[in-house]
């Protein structure tokens, strides 16, 4: 067991082969915030990244095809071993099994871009994470993240329905309880992972104190194009499932 093992790895590693199957064919990750997040990270070409709970390893492979130096992080020692072996050729892209709080292994201003695409809302130690991730990345480099937007993942949170199913309105409560519970990413899941919800001002809280300046602030909804992907975006109609932030290292 690795010395920074934590809660939150061990729910994710647990998970892991499940939660590649799903990420595979998830019409949230493909459609709509992968493209997003790549559209804003922009061009790569000649740059290091730093693919910050990486996953299966799907952002660190596109962000090498579009020329980029990747190493790609993960606290779930079995997601890093699939994530290699997708990879394939290795050539510019490198993995590290480490949680996003103990990134020793990389040296300090070596980062031009961070990607943590729907990973830093599940950390434990988000400001430890927040920390290295400025400690990494040179003066002037950027943090790309994405998260569910933590307004609507409040411990009482969910849709209201009319009798006939229809959706009436979205009900959230205990907004101020920082928690972790244990979810079922899907119906088809047989493993609980643990979700976290904090409240907006931790996350704005940690990167500032860091000074990180924000750059870009957004609650995304949903294209007509997209809609046509996808009959469950029409929910972004309604309320912003997701958040994204540009931060850049002052």
């Amino acid at each position: 067991m690795a010395d920074w093992d934590d809660s939150s790895t061990r729910s994710w590693n647990a998970a892991a082969d499940e939660w590649v199957a799903h990420s595979d064919t998830n019409d949230y990750r493909n459609h709509y915030l992968m493209p997003r997040m790549l559209a804003r990270v922009g061009s790569v070409a000649g740059k290091h990244v730093l693919d910050l709970g990486c996953g299966e390893g799907g952002y660190a492979r596109e962000l090498r095809r579009r020329g980029a130096t990747v190493t790609a992080v993960d606290g779930s020692e079995r997601l890093i071993e699939i994530a290699r072996q997708r990879a394939g050729d290795t050539a510019g892209l490198s993995f590290l099994w480490t949680n996003a709080n103990r990134l020793a292994a990389i040296a300090a201003g070596s980062i031009d871009v961070i990607v943590a695409a729907m990973s830093l809302m599940d950390v434990e130690d988000y400001a430890g994470a927040i920390h290295e991730a400025r400690r990494v990345l040179r003066p002037g480099g950027m943090l790309h993240m994405s998260i569910t937007h933590p307004c609507f993942t409040a411990p009482v949170s969910e849709w209201v329905r009319e009798a006939n199913g229809d959706l009436r309105h979205f009900a959230v409560d205990r907004y101020f309880e920082r928690s972790a519970r244990e979810s079922r990413i899907a119906a088809s899941f047989r493993t609980t992972v643990l979700r976290r919800h904090r409240p907006l001002e931790d996350y704005m809280a940690a990167p500032l104190a860091e000074r990180f300046i924000l750059r870009q602030f957004s609650e995304p909804t949903v294209t007509a194009e997209e809609l046509m992907l996808s009959r469950r975006f029409r929910k972004l109609q309604r309320i912003p499932y997701f958040l994204f932030l540009d931060w850049e290292a002052g």
